[in-house]
């Protein structure tokens, strides 16, 4: 956890705030003991101003504040000290659940779990410090009862967590806090209605962190179910950093008696019984320890910037850099390339099992990894401290409420699909009053953005010119490829691809480096290159013959192993889709989106078929003479794999799907002619059924052919008896008009004269 040695500006009409240190509210000692040990004395302005609130009797909270200003201690504080005050137990053999804490992501549950965990350790040892443990704890015997916390999240069976609940509740009298996210914890609840495992009866509070995310995520059907079975006598505490309409409505779901809490708003210090006040509250609040920058270069250049800067933050000391991205197939792109171009080697050595991990430490989170992966990545990067930098290429699911101590910088090479994730992404630096920086990568069709975010109080300013000159002097003079006396990537100090090659046969098996064999000639590659050299872009940022290199060395791993072609395919797609769904579409017009500079800039051998480029003009691409099919996997199993599945693949014939005939639209008259006619066959064919019969009578053919003559003879005899009833009605049948208009009963019009 953070400390907070820097205090907040003071407000003597504060009515909440008598002093700045923890001492003054009258907690329990041991969790007074608890905040001291983690160097944590002085309130920031939002735990002055909710922590005293919440602890009365009959006060629902629902408060704003700023990214990293801690609002998690505003309700662990409360949940532990109220606890230790409380000595009721009811129910034996059963889990009495105390307090119960909702957050939208996995994440973010596991840390605020940590946070509690490591408290109630703490308090369990009356402040004597225990030896790390290599399994979580969850129980805990404090001042000789029972508790049990919980951690329930998606990523494991529902049935593990009936189990470990169940076991808890086997020891007597147990109480119970419950970590969890909506949708697990609706399910659990709904699974558990009928079983004798816990109670809500005595349920002391509820906690919804990061509100305004629920209704995002789509959960409201879940949160509505988990409100069904708690108990209406409670507290209830709602915590964002931004509070909007559908916070307002989630208010409304589950406070009674709220106050309303915006600690961003200096000139009060908070609102009660206002929700007027919550629909109004539209100023975002940025830490005030950050410097927000923007950066506005081509497509094709922001890869060529990434490593420069990455570079550049290795020279000043840096130990924490995130990068953000718009989709989890970006993620994984960017860190397979980013991890081969840090390399001091070619990247196309893909023997080098290092990847440029000596010099930096990589690392990535997205929703499509496991919670294992994640949990693990996140660590990692959290706890790295021996002077390296540390890069984490992530999604949104970083943006929220994940507390990292000492990012240095946030990088984001794209901006959020939804602009209120804008304010969470900058907000993982700068945390608790420390300093932090943010940098935002834009192309110029997409210059707008800075000024609607400076309309919504986010003030974004160019990068300073100082910074920018120094990442461009680290690849400002191109060196001999076999002199890298500074120690950089080979894409920033090399100008030739390497002589040798990794075979030469395409898709033949090399057995001597053991993998499969380059199948790009070292001509085609400097074709490319020299292409890209004649046609930069326009007003590049950084020197773009450099970016050109990197540019080819792109095209040249899509060009030989088909594991980063296949990934660069899905990040073009899931990038256009991305786009084209953006919240901002009268900033971020798709058909204003450079397709070609996107491909160019993925490396991409083709590009994709998507709906979004269908008839779109595609410039500043250069397919490549490369068969995406003839592109091999490195790993010999899978390309036996492929290969035995190209040569049994058999494809399927079409079949051929008739067209229904489309409805011709005819006007009234053509509709009542073809009546009329449709009539008049009918009657001549009852015309010549009729004279059938009548030869039928006479015995002129024999009964077994009938069926046979009403399908094929003509009418040839019994005009006869037609003429009769031509004579009977005084109607000359020889005339065809005539007998039409007798069989229409004269419903033929006349022309109009």
């Amino acid at each position: 956890m953070e400390s907070q040695d820097s205090g907040s500006d003071s407000d003597e009409s504060d009515p909440t705030r008598m002093n700045d240190d923890f001492s003054t509210l009258g907690i329990h000692d041991l969790v007074l003991k608890w905040l001291y040990s983690n160097n944590l004395r002085h309130m920031t302005r939002v735990q002055s101003l909710s922590i005293n609130t919440f602890l009365k009797k009959g006060n629902d909270v629902l408060v704003q504040s700023c990214t990293g200003s801690g609002k998690t201690l505003c309700f662990v504080i409360p949940i532990l000290h109220t606890y230790l005050q409380n000595e009721s137990y009811e129910f034996k053999n059963l889990l009495d659940v105390y307090a119960v804490i909702i957050l939208p992501t996995r994440e973010l549950a596991t840390q605020v779990f940590e946070i509690i965990v490591e408290a109630l350790v703490f308090i369990e040892n009356k402040g004597e410090v225990e030896k790390p443990r290599s399994k979580v704890k969850h129980t805990f015997k404090i001042m000789e009862r029972n508790l049990y916390c919980s951690l329930i999240i998606g990523g494991t069976t529902v049935e593990n967590d009936v189990k470990f609940l169940s076991n808890a509740k086997d020891r007597e009298y147990v109480k119970c806090f419950i970590v969890a996210t909506p949708g697990r914890l609706s399910h659990l609840m709904d699974k558990l209605e009928h079983e004798r495992v816990w109670t809500f009866k005595n349920l002391g509070f509820i906690i919804l962190d990061e509100a305004d995310r629920f209704l995002e995520m789509g959960y409201q059907n879940d949160m509505s179910k988990i409100f069904k079975h708690l108990p209406k006598q409670r507290k209830t505490g709602l915590f964002s950093a931004t509070l909007t309409s559908g916070v307002q409505t989630l208010s409304k779901l589950c406070l009674s008696n709220q106050i309303f809490i915006n600690a961003d708003d200096l000139s009060r210090n908070y609102v009660s019984n206002l929700s007027n006040e919550v629909s109004n509250a539209t100023n975002y609040t940025t830490p005030r320890g950050l410097n927000n920058y923007y950066l506005i270069l081509s497509t094709e250049q922001k890869l060529h910037f990434a490593l420069l800067f990455i570079e550049y933050l290795k020279k000043t000391g840096a130990t924490k850099l995130v990068l953000f991205f718009l989709s989890c197939d970006l993620v994984d792109y960017y860190y397979e390339v980013i991890t081969r171009l840090s390399s001091t080697t070619s990247p196309l050595n893909y023997n080098d099992k290092s990847k440029g991990k000596a010099d930096v430490n990589y690392y990535k989170i997205h929703r499509k990894l496991t919670t294992k992966k994640r949990n693990k990545n996140i660590n990692m990067f959290k706890s790295d401290s021996d002077g390296t930098l540390s890069v984490l290429l992530c999604t949104d699911i970083f943006s929220r409420g994940i507390d990292i101590p000492r990012i240095d910088w946030i990088l984001q090479f794209d901006p959020p699909q939804d602009p209120n994730f804008y304010l969470h992404r900058i907000g993982r630096v700068g945390r608790a009053d420390s300093v932090g920086n943010a940098l935002l990568l834009l192309t110029e069709t997409e210059e707008s953005y800075i000024q609607f975010q400076i309309n919504r109080k986010i003030e974004l300013t160019k990068i300073p010119q100082e910074i920018l000159n120094k990442v461009k002097d680290i690849c400002s003079s191109v060196g001999d490829s076999n002199d890298n006396v500074k120690g950089l990537p080979y894409v920033l100090y090399s100008d030739e691809f390497e002589d040798q090659t990794y075979g030469v046969d395409r898709g033949v098996r090399d057995g001597d480096n053991g993998c499969y064999v380059d199948n790009v000639s070292k001509s085609e590659r400097s074709s490319y290159l020299e292409h890209l050299k004649a046609n930069p872009v326009a007003n590049p940022v950084l020197p773009w013959e450099r970016t050109s290199f990197i540019l080819a060395c792109l095209r040249a791993m899509n060009s030989t192993n088909r594991d980063i072609l296949l990934s660069s395919s899905r990040a073009f797609v899931s990038y256009t889709r991305a786009y084209s769904e953006h919240s901002l579409k009268y900033i971020f017009e798709k058909h204003k989106l450079d397709y070609g500079s996107l491909a160019t800039s993925l490396g991409v051998l083709r590009i994709p078929r998507v709906k979004e480029i269908l008839g779109k003009n595609i410039s500043h691409f250069l397919q490549s003479s490369v068969n995406p099919k003839d592109v091999p996997f490195l790993d010999p199993e899978k390309e036996s794999r492929r290969l035995k599945e190209l040569s049994e693949y058999v494809p399927e014939k079409r079949k051929s799907v008739k067209k229904e005939p489309e409805k011709s639209k005819r006007t009234r008259s053509e509709k009542r002619k073809t009546k009329r006619n449709n009539t008049y066959e009918e009657w001549n064919e009852f015309r010549r059924e009729e004279a059938l019969v009548k030869k039928l009578k006479r015995k002129k053919f024999d009964a077994k052919n009938l069926e046979k003559m009403l399908k094929n003879e003509e009418l040839t005899d019994g005009g006869e008896e037609f003429d009769e009833l031509g004579e009977d009605v005084g109607l000359d049948l020889a005339d065809s008009k005539s007998l039409k208009r007798w069989i229409l009963r004269g419903k033929g019009r006349k022309k109009r004269r």
